[in-house]
């Protein structure tokens, strides 16, 4: 059972961070708007410190654990 969920954390790790990555490319397109460029750019930092938070979590629970 804990397997499971560790497993379903990392996968949520991961796509925090693929999210970011995906928005902080897409600020560079052409054609967008200063209002876009500024909501990718929030986007991408929101999920990267999500991600980020999520692995001091992390470390956290296994300080605990060890």
């Amino acid at each position: 059972m804990i397997l499971a969920f560790f497993a379903v954390f990392l996968l949520g790790l991961f796509q925090c961070f693929q999210q970011a990555r995906l928005a902080w490319i897409s600020r560079n397109v052409d054609g967008l708007t200063i209002f876009q460029r500024r909501s990718y750019l929030l986007k991408a930092g929101c999920s990267a410190s999500l991600g980020l938070l999520a692995l001091i979590g992390l470390y956290d629970a296994t300080k605990g654990v060890f």
